[in-house]
Formats: structure tokens, C-alpha cells, sequence
């Protein structure tokens, strides 16, 4: 380490020593687990605070078979990575940085007995000052979160490519409110969608391209494109589309008894009444013929939010989809194969909806069992710092009962109806009137027994900015 950064950390009085406590657990060689993913995360400090400059980082929580007592963070030079701090918390301030300059960072987490666990994930972040802005500026707005998906790729087509075992596809660009920063492109391959690793992308403001390499020359592949946006939001994907890969140089002709002719489009898709279905759909369409005289077999796909969802191989052309929400509308293609493994293209799309009376489905972001067990319990702590007009917020939520609790949905009203949340970290936040609620991610929906789990948030107030009275977790009252 540089006698700089050294000098900067020490004065700051965050390069401190492990100590392990005297009643560590003798015989304990299990090391932790590798803490969770580590992020620059929102600085918990009002403007001109004083705090310096430097980084301020989050992690999640590692897990121990007797318990975490202690995180290293540690910072690369020349190289190799040091420890600079030891705190009992995911969490740290890292001040006495130079500003503008980035470093490097990783977190190691300890157990009682002082066994290390795996290193966290790298991450490079640039010093600025830990207040958010030099003390003489005024507090910026906070910055909403972007959760507004891009526009579904449109008029996905297949075009020529001169490459061996390579499909060419050619689609209209997508719309955002901030703008797109990639394509993922998957294929039907062994039975499932993929995202190809394998997909050279031209994004121009006309049009898109894709080259995908790495196909098996002269097989059927089905295709279809997602947008990202520069927050990771995904869009609905496009439609499927069919494409033979490539054989470069082309031979003249198949070999004698192969069949490279793919039966024909299915078309007619609609869905038949008259049959009792709660929460699904009976769809049937045009039976469609092959040169090799015996009948195809249909694979029917539903549309998802980002991808498809594979319904099911159908020797007759017409199939049963159960399992749905009732009363939602499905989108379907069904593609004929071939006994050779050829593919038709697929049909136009068909949007039938759900008969009335199906379970609906599960949130996104809350498990399906988000309610609290017999043995449960929790504690809720806020902690607000605020300033004039806004206040950063970090909330503590400790499972304080016997059992886990796996998918968890935080709830409190603010007192005033002129507090409001801005952006927000470590959960899935929305507000409606004073009611705000926090939803797990997959990463951190589980909470132990005796465990913690920190995340917080920006907010806007005028006038007071009095503290939430109640806290609720799936539900049930926490103290």
C-alpha cells in the first residue's frame, strides 16, 4: 500500500486489527461464506457533514454454521489487497481517499474462531466526497429509480451471412426513457432457451443487427431478442423466428435420403369454447403436412414477461395450457417439426385469455410463502439522517423468532403525507399515499433466526420529517 493511502486511512482511523473474542468456539475450522455482492451504495451522510472523501460500501450478509463476528474490507495495491478496516456490520465508510482517484475493493468475512471465508466481489469505485458534493454546494435532487422497461424489439427477420454454422438477424430498435445499452439474443437449443454468448450486435439508429456464431451448420434454430436498458431493466421479448444456420461454402446438394424441407407454417390459431378450463386456455390451429409424408409435431410456446416458456410437444395440432391467472391475457406460437428436425417458421402470434378461476400467480420479487411461521418474530430500527428537505434512511430488520423467514414484504406509514420515498436500496421500494412497503430481491429474501438485514433509502420531506410509529413484516407487527 501506498505510504499515501496508508497515511490518508490512518488518520481517518479506519486501518484497524482483528481481534478474535476469548470465547471463540475451540475446534471450529468451518470458514464463512463469501459475503454477499459488494456495491457502492448510497451515502449514508447529509450534504456538508464533513465526512470527508472516499467510498462508502454495502455487501450482504455472509453465513456461518456459528456466526459471523467480523468483516475485512480491503483495498488492491500493487497488486495485492490489504486490510484497511474490520467492522461487525455489511457496511462501511472508507474515507481518507484521494478525490477523482479509483480503487478497489473486496470484503472477507470472519467467524468467533477467526477462520476466513471466500473473498467477496471485486468492485472499483472512484473517491469523491462522502457528504455528496463539496460542503459550499446545495443538496442535488435525489435521483429516481429507473424501473421503466425499453419497447419489445419489432419485425425481428432473418438475414445472410456468409459464415459457416452462423444465423444473421436483423430486428427495429427499441425505445427507452434513458436509453438501451444491449440486445440479448436467445436460441432454442436441446430443449430450452439460451442466451447466446455468441452473438456479434451492430446497434444503429435505423436498425439492429445480430450475427450468431457457433450453430451447427444446416440446423433449425428458434430465435427471439430482448432489450436492456442502461438501469438492467428487460424488455417483452420479440417475436420467435426461425433460421437455418449456415453452410459456407454451400454444398450443391443434400445427400441422398436427407430431408432438409421443413413442414409447413401453422396458422388458424384460436381458442375453442364450450370446455370448462378454470385458469387456462384450449387452443387449437391448422394441421399443417411434410414432404416425408407423416405428420408433424407441434411445440407450443407462451410468451413471458422476458422470454418464452415451452408448453409442450402436441402430436395433433391443439393443446390444454392450465396452471395460468384467470382473466389475464397469454400471447402463443406453435412451430411444426419435422421427424428430421426440421422447423417451420412459427405462427403469427395469437393472444388468448385465461378462463376465470385460476390461482394467480406469485409476485416477481415475493416468494409464493411470505408470511410469518409459527416461531416468528422481528425487530424493525430507523435510523434517519436528515437535512433540510431530505433525509437518507438505513432500516435494520432482525429476525428475532425460531424459524427463517423466506420472502418478506416490510410495511410502514410515514406520519405526514408530505414525506415521501425518492430511491432506495436492498429491496424493491414503493410508496402509495403514506404507505410504504419494501419487497425482498432473491438474493436477501431469507432471514435467519437471529439475523440482520440492513437496507434504506432516500427520501423528500417539507416541514418535520417525524418518524414511522409501526413496522410490519408479511404482515405481522415487529417491536
Amino acid at each position: 500500500m501506498s505510504a499515501l493511502l496508508s497515511a490518508g486511512l490512518l488518520s481517518a482511523g479506519l486501518v484497524g486489527a482483528a481481534v478474535l473474542p476469548a470465547s471463540a468456539a475451540a475446534g471450529d475450522t468451518t470458514p464463512p461464506s463469501a459475503p454477499g455482492a459488494l456495491w457502492h451504495c448510497p451515502l449514508p451522510a447529509a450534504p456538508g457533514s464533513g465526512l470527508g472523501i472516499g467510498v462508502s460500501l454495502c455487501w450482504g450478509a455472509a453465513t456461518d454454521d456459528v456466526g459471523v463476528t467480523e468483516y475485512d474490507v480491503q483495498v488492491k495495491q500493487d497488486g495485492a489487497f490489504t486490510s484497511i478496516r474490520t467492522t461487525t456490520g455489511p457496511g462501511s465508510i472508507v474515507s481518507g481517499l484521494t478525490l477523482g482517484q479509483s480503487y478497489t475493493f473486496r470484503v472477507v468475512a470472519r467467524d468467533a474462531a477467526g477462520n476466513a471465508g471466500p473473498p467477496s466481489n471485486e468492485l472499483t469505485a472512484t473517491a469523491g466526497y462522502l457528504s455528496g458534493m463539496p460542503p459550499s454546494s446545495p443538496p442535488p435532487s435525489p435521483s429516481p429509480i429507473d424501473r421503466t422497461p425499453p419497447t419489445r424489439p419489432e419485425g425481428l427477420v432473418t438475414q445472410n451471412v456468409c459464415v459457416n454454422g452462423s444465423v444473421g438477424l436483423v430486428w427495429t430498435p427499441s425505445t427507452d426513457d434513458v436509453g438501451i445499452s444491449t440486445y440479448e439474443v436467445y436460441v432454442w437449443t436441446g430443449g430450452a432457451f439460451l442466451r447466446t454468448q455468441q452473438a456479434t450486435i451492430d446497434m444503429r439508429a435505423d436498425r439492429v443487427t445480430a450475427v450468431v456464431a457457433g450453430l451447427t451448420a444446416g440446423s433449425d434454430y428458434l430465435f427471439y431478442v430482448v432489450a436492456k436498458d442502461r438501469a438492467g431493466n428487460l424488455s417483452a421479448p420479440s417475436d420467435l423466428v426461425r433460421a437455418r444456420a449456415m453452410v459456407e461454402p454451400p454444398v450443391a446438394s443434400p445427400s441422398p435420403g436427407t430431408d432438409t424441407t421443413p413442414p409447413g407454417t401453422p396458422t388458424g390459431m384460436a381458442a375453442v369454447t364450450g370446455m370448462d378450463i378454470p385458469g387456462g386456455v384450449f387452443l387449437a390451429w391448422y394441421s399443417v403436412s411434410d414432404d416425408s409424408g407423416v405428420p408433424p409435431k407441434y411445440d407450443l410456446f407462451r410468451r413471458t414477461d422476458h422470454g418464452y416458456a415451452y408448453e409442450g410437444e402436441n402430436g395433433t395440432p391443439r393443446d390444454i395450457v392450465t396452471g395460468l391467472e384467470g382473466g389475464k391475457p397469454y400471447t402463443f406460437q406453435v412451430v411444426a417439426r419435422d421427424a428430421a428436425g426440421n422447423l417451420s417458421n412459427p405462427s403469427a402470434p395469437y393472444t388468448a385469455v385465461a378462463q376465470p378461476g385460476g390461482t394467480s400467480s406469485p409476485s416477481a420479487s415475493v416468494s409464493p410463502s411470505a408470511s410469518m411461521s409459527p416461531g416468528s418474530g422481528c425487530r424493525v430500527t430507523y435510523a434517519a439522517t436528515t437535512w433540510d428537505g431530505g433525509f437518507t434512511t438505513t432500516v435494520t430488520i432482525t429476525n428475532t423468532g425460531t424459524a427463517a423467514v423466506d420472502g418478506w414484504t416490510l410495511g410502514f406509514s410515514f406520519p405526514l403525507a408530505s414525506q415521501r420515498v425518492t430511491n432506495g436500496w436492498s429491496a424493491v421500494w414503493t410508496q402509495s399515499g403514506t404507505d410504504v412497503t419494501a419487497e425482498n430481491y432473491e438474493w436477501n429474501k431469507t432471514i435467519k433466526p437471529g439475523e440482520s438485514l440492513y437496507l434504506g433509502f432516500n427520501g423528500a420531506y417539507t416541514g418535520s420529517n417525524p418518524k414511522p410509529t409501526a413496522f410490519t413484516l408479511n404482515g405481522t407487527s415487529c417491536s
